[in-house]
């Protein structure tokens, strides 16, 4: 059930709490922090430990007020022209097996912003390489923003040597439609889209953070096991949520670095009761939501970014583990000291530009050997 604070007039009382109340105080007290034996994480810097309390606070907020900012990224991606682009759905046969249409949830047209610009409709894409990217927000929160297309995509362009970023906004859960597998099926849709303009799959990474993480691993294990398209050049994992279960919320809050991490325990109990089937799946699905002990075999080379101070962090490295010691998989973990959750959309304000410019650089000559 969703919290009070979710209606009206309760939403605004939460509203007006949140800003007058909770954000000063935070504020007052955070001198505390200059001090590292009061931090959660002495070895972290002011400065992140600071940023993570506040955008915890506003992820809380979210939560609790079940703001999924759908209509903010719909809005960005009219503003961007035509650098907007819709991905119709595929044949019938694309979406198979564990993406069977059912009367409920079917495969929908959706949306995603280009970056530099659109591919030109009269070159040749074939030699061009290009990043499908699958923004997080714990299943439920839109972030396919321009703002953050906008922080993205010098990574991809600069230190990954990519050609070109398209950002690709997949249906959040928000009602029984689009509950598992529908967002699984949009990425389907992208894929299928992003081949149908003349890319080839060996100049193609897919890629995903946070919650899309997850989902780009579904997708990986979908095409290997289905054959449907052919597989892309490489995955991208920045952030994973691999363990996402009927309790996310309380198991969130025994990792290690949750408490000084972004994210609040809250918004991931809203995407586990948003996204999962009303019935828990069978054990077919079970790996497609929550690939931790579920490892598969991949011909695709897979990079996987954690935060050292992130709360997914022990998780992460768990499951990257168990995805390189199965025979025949190539598999990179890069971490990144004093980094929280999702760090390349929080670089500037963590002061940690040059270390996520590393990481995409490790990506680049991990897909380049």
């Amino acid at each position: 059930m969703a919290p009070i604070w979710s209606r009206q007039p309760f939403k605004a009382t939460y509203i007006a709490f949140t800003l007058l109340i909770k954000i000063p105080l935070l504020l007052v007290l955070s001198p505390r922090f200059l001090f590292p034996t009061f931090r959660p994480l002495p070895t972290v810097t002011f400065r992140i430990t600071l940023f993570a309390r506040l955008v915890r606070e506003y992820i809380l907020f979210q939560a609790q007020t079940r703001s999924n900012d759908r209509s903010g990224v719909e809005a960005s991606q009219s503003k961007a022209k035509d650098r907007f682009a819709n991905a119709r759905t595929g044949d019938a046969i694309l979406y198979t097996d564990i993406l069977e249409p059912t009367p409920i949830i079917k495969p929908a047209e959706v949306g995603g912003l280009w970056y530099p610009g659109p591919p030109s409709s009269s070159g040749d894409l074939k030699n061009e390489k290009v990043v499908l990217h699958f923004p997080g927000g714990a299943f439920v929160i839109a972030c396919g923003s321009d703002m953050n297309g906008r922080m993205f995509s010098p990574f991809i362009t600069k230190d990954l040597k990519a050609d070109r970023l398209f950002l690709a906004q997949y249906r959040v859960a928000e009602g029984p439609d689009t509950r598992f597998p529908a967002a699984l099926q949009d990425l389907v849709t992208f894929y299928n889209y992003i081949l149908s303009l003349g890319y080839r799959p060996c100049n193609v990474i897919i890629s995903g953070d946070s919650a899309a993480g997850n989902l780009t691993i579904g997708l990986l294990r979908y095409l290997e096991q289905t054959a449907v398209l052919p597989l892309p050049a490489g995955a991208m994992l920045w952030s994973p949520w691999t363990h996402v279960t009927k309790a996310a919320g309380q198991d969130y809050l025994k990792e290690t670095n949750a408490d000084a991490d972004i994210l609040a325990s809250e918004v991931l109990q809203w995407g586990a009761d948003a996204y999962l089937p009303e019935n828990w799946p069978s054990e077919k699905v079970v790996p497609y939501i929550s690939p931790l002990h579920h490892p598969f075999r991949t011909s695709v080379p897979v990079f996987i970014h954690s935060g050292k101070a992130e709360g997914f962090c022990d998780t992460i490295r768990a499951f990257a583990e168990e995805m390189s010691q199965v025979e025949g998989n190539r598999v990179r973990l890069h971490e990144t000291d004093m980094a929280p959750h999702n760090s390349p959309f929080s670089h500037l304000a963590t002061g940690l530009t040059a270390a996520i410019q590393r990481a995409f650089e490790d990506a680049r000559d991990f897909f380049d050997d």
